[in-house]
């Protein structure tokens, strides 16, 4: 280019709209996700190479932060081109040094009047510009003091305005940085307001919205009080329920004002948790056993940071994802899937179910734990190697969807053998079966390195047996239910596996996991069910808890009054976050935090709990009772 005088004008833009952490994951706050290029190389850009140690402006600006926004404006410019309409990106000073005073001057008139449009689209205030009284009377717009002014769009007029004359001022003899620093003041300014402003809401809909909510939460307050677990006796005037899952619920409430709530909400869980198991270990007889609940959650506390503020900390994730550490991914993968097949064959062996339907199932579950390692074994550049399992790996099919495929397909005869085996055994054991039968699944659609995660679930949901009184009737409001603390538990395990509330998060590795071709729907729900993967293991663990220590129509009364006060506690959140985005609609974060928070809210709402736990959990228990009174 610089050798060939016939060589058109050329620009190159090296960028990346964002990094990527060590398992794949973009879009976060972290360090490794936030820090990408963004080099503009060509005629016209006043820059030099590196070497120059930061003397010229192209060097300065590969040291320092710039906002991804001025990729439009800047681009624009520089490649001649009309400026998008809805910009509010500024161009970036630097890359205009190779430009003359009067070229400069009027790339910057022109971004300005594009943000000046964007203006007065949004604000009432500012009223198209007199350019006639502007040129007639340039003096007094440009010492115009545009500080005192109240409103939003009249100063930004005034900014606007006072720029302009101060460029009709100028002249080539003169320096005009003055005039681009009143430009780029008023860019600032619009470019800041508008990033904040609010945009199209109405405001009618969403208080009636917000009135609706209360209604709800009222209504699940009532069949709450009045058709299941009692919230006050009245006779008494004292609560029916602990006081944990009260100072649970008020502390969430008012934690929801704060946006650290939504962006570090798994810290809520985690101290949660193991308060409530703290509780347990303080007024329950069980202490040895409520101690390794309480170390072994803070092993799958280490196991995955999350959230926004410390997601690249070191934890144990990055230690297995090391190549030289491969050997003990699939070390941990294989005696975790080991684990739950030998607990499936304890189960049976116990509770003596019949021998052919109880062969079916473990052969099926071996079957299917074989073609999960095979599955992420394929798919991984450190996959196992060994001889033996070369010889297993030949049996299987042969390509990566078949192999998915034949997890699902042996998942749905899980559950059928499972029920084909109730009439012959206890029909109140029987959902343990599924806690043991759904792993399959939901390890093909996990991360490899997150399998044992599961196996400390496993863990910390058996000590849970047998159940062990409070030590004094005293104690009883202190004593927190295991269903209260499986109910804390559901929710940590979704930031146990490496989830958070942003958007960026969501691990669509396995989204396609068996799906030959492109389906929204069945990618949908893929997606659900392996992000969701921790919380539904644990709603599947409560109501196999409940259905072990109850029968027949208690059963039934329990589970829909175990409903009711998850939905009370679904709506009630869903009420304050809906209550907090409304009063906060005109601050950014409502984008980029409380936009993506609701949409988990209602991901939690719809999919978790009214989908898989409602009508999943009372198909469930009819399904046992029905099978129950058959025998």
């Amino acid at each position: 280019m610089a050798a060939d005088a016939r060589a058109k004008p050329t620009l190159v833009v090296l960028l990346g709209d964002h990094a990527m952490n060590e398992i794949g994951n973009h879009g976060g706050n972290s360090q490794l996700e936030t820090s990408t290029v963004f080099v503009f190389i060509g005629s016209g850009i006043a820059g030099q190479p590196m070497a120059d140690h930061g003397r010229n402006a192209l060097s300065k600006l590969l040291a320092s932060n710039v906002q991804q926004s001025s990729l439009v404006s800047t681009l624009a410019l520089l490649f001649g081109v009309p400026i998008p309409k809805n910009n509010l990106g500024l161009p970036l000073p630097e890359l205009l040094g190779g430009y003359s005073d009067r070229e400069r001057l009027h790339m910057l008139q022109t971004v300005s009047a594009q943000i000046y449009g964007v203006v007065r689209a949004n604000e009432n205030n500012a009223v198209a510009v007199d350019l006639q009284q502007i040129i007639a009377n340039p003096a007094v717009y440009a010492k115009a003091d545009c500080s005192h002014i109240d409103t939003a769009g009249s100063q930004m007029q005034c900014k606007y305005e006072a720029a302009l004359a101060m460029h009709r001022q100028a002249s080539s003899n003169t320096d005009v940085s003055n005039v681009e620093r009143a430009y780029y003041e008023f860019m600032e300014l619009a470019s800041t307001h508008l990033s904040r402003a609010s945009s199209g809401y109405n405001l009618q809909l969403m208080t009636m919205g917000l009135v609706l909510m209360v209604a709800t939460v009222l209504g699940f307050a009532v069949l709450c009080q009045f058709g299941g677990t009692s919230l006050i006796h009245f006779k008494s005037r004292r609560l029916a329920v602990s006081l944990p899952a009260v100072g649970m619920w008020a502390t969430y409430l008012l934690s929801t004002l704060s946006s650290s709530l939504i962006e570090e909400e798994h810290q809520f869980w985690y101290f949660w948790v193991q308060t409530l198991l703290a509780l347990r270990l303080a007024t329950n007889g069980g202490r040895y056993r409520t101690l390794a609940q309480m170390a072994a959650f803070r092993v799958v506390r280490a196991w995955n940071q999350t959230g926004q503020f410390w997601a690249g900390e070191p934890d144990v994730r990055q230690y297995l994802n090391a190549p030289e550490n491969a050997w003990l991914v699939w070390v941990l993968a294989v005696v975790t899937l080991g684990a739950i097949n030998a607990a499936a064959w304890a189960l049976h062996r116990r509770y003596r179910r019949s021998v052919l339907w109880s062969r079916a199932f473990r052969g099926l579950l071996a079957y299917a734990s074989v073609c999960v390692l095979a599955y992420h074994s394929d798919r991984s550049h450190e996959g196992l190697t060994l001889g033996v399992w070369k010889m297993v790996r030949a049996c299987l099919p042969s390509d990566s969807a078949r192999l998915a495929q034949s997890v699902y397909f042996a998942t749905a005869l899980l559950a059928a053998t499972s029920c084909a085996g109730l009439r012959r055994a206890g029909a109140y054991v029987a959902p343990l079966d599924a806690l043991t039968g759904v792993m399959p699944l939901l390890l093909l659609l996990s991360r490899p390195h997150n399998f044992a995660v599961f196996g400390l679930f496993f863990v910390i949901c058996a000590l849970f047996f047998p159940e062990v009184p409070a030590n004094s009737q005293s104690r009883e409001l202190l004593l927190p239910s295991r269903v209260l603390v499986i109910f804390a538990l559901a929710h940590a395990s979704f930031f146990a596996l490496g989830n958070s509330n942003s958007l960026a998060s969501i691990d669509l590795s396995n989204a396609y996991a068996g799906v030959s071709r492109y389906n929204e729907a069945l990618v949908g729900v893929l997606v659900f069910i392996g992000s969701w993967a921790g919380p539904l293991w644990w709603a599947m663990a409560g109501l196999a808890l409940v259905a072990l220590e109850t029968e027949g129509v208690r059963l039934q009364l329990q589970v829909r009054a175990l409903l009711a006060a998850a939905h009370l506690w679904q709506a009630s959140t869903l009420l304050a976050i809906s209550w907090v985005a409304t009063m906060m609609r005109t601050h950014l974060f409502v984008w980029s935090v409380f936009s993506p928070r609701y949409l988990y809210q209602i991901a939690w709402s719809v999919g978790f709990y009214l989908a898989c736990g409602t009508v999943g959990g009372l198909m469930w228990v009819a399904a046992i009772v029905y099978i129950a009174h058959q025998r």
